[in-house]
């Protein structure tokens, strides 16, 4: 899959250039049992950006009974007068498979994640974050330690097209996921890495964010290797170093990511 950006994939832009948070729309169409690693139900969950043209990539993912009953416990937590008229589907001692009880439970989780989708402050939540992204990251994190780089490509384009639905694309989440995508394409040697670097780019113009910007000569530093006519960008990097900013010795960019995520420091 080529990671063009069309104008109907990026949130919708204001006149200062900046971008807004879209209205999102989640649904559970689907569910079906799983028997392994032990008999549960798994609901399958769309993502999908509201707009006058359809959305060209809705974000799939599923997920457990227990997975939403984390989400709902942490945002309880942390939002109990938000999520004080909430009522969770319990759990029941017989008929967890039966069809009416799917989809008792399916009406009820759409409705929390209409919650979400419906408050800004709820999205930034740990609870929402490990919800929507804890599987997938694991997966492409622990592919990446093992140096199966084009393997992580699909869980990472995955997480970083989510975070782009539930943030702005200058987001340091959306940004962190963007980095880790362009590095680990060009670890894997794919063809559309140059098109991902030059998204990371242009994203990276007007951030001012201390955290976001430890990406930002190591992401020129492979832009400057991998894109052509990049002489602009080694321009860019000399007045860094003009101002005083560290340039010689920088970590690669999958490295500089990855110190992130404590459990894969060191590992590339």
């Amino acid at each position: 899959m080529l990671p063009e950006e069309s104008p109907e994939d990026l949130p919708a832009a204001t006149e200062n250039g900046e971008y807004v948070i879209p209205e999102l729309e989640f649904k559970i169409p689907s569910a079906h049992i799983t028997l392994s690693p032990k008999k549960h139900v798994t609901y399958t969950i769309t993502i999908v950006k509201e707009g006058s043209s359809p959305d060209s990539h809705p974000s799939v993912i599923e997920r457990r009974y227990t997975e939403f009953l984390e989400l709902y416990t942490g945002l309880h937590q942390e939002f109990p007068t938000i999520m004080a008229n909430y009522n969770f589907p319990k759990k029941v001692v017989l008929g967890n498979f039966k069809n009416e009880t799917i989809d008792m439970r399916k009406c009820g989780f759409e409705v929390l994640l209409s919650v979400v989708a419906q408050n800004e402050k709820i999205r930034e939540s740990s609870s929402v974050i490990n919800f929507f992204l804890g599987k997938e990251q694991s997966e492409a994190l622990k592919l990446i330690s093992e140096k199966n780089y084009s393997a992580a490509i699909a869980p990472l384009e995955m997480i970083f097209r989510l975070l782009n639905k539930l943030f702005t694309n200058r987001h340091p989440l959306v940004l962190r996921a963007l980095c880790l995508l362009v590095a680990c394409c060009d670890a894997a040697g794919v063809v559309w890495t140059q098109k991902y670097a030059e998204t990371a780019v242009t994203r990276y113009e007007a951030v001012s964010d201390a955290d976001s910007l430890r990406y930002y000569v190591p992401l020129l530093q492979l832009c400057v290797r991998l894109l052509p006519g990049a002489e602009a960008l080694q321009e860019r990097l000399s007045s860094m170093k003009r101002r005083g900013m560290k340039v010689v010795g920088c970590p690669p960019l999958l490295d500089a990511v990855l110190a992130d995520f404590p459990s894969t420091s060191g590992q590339t």
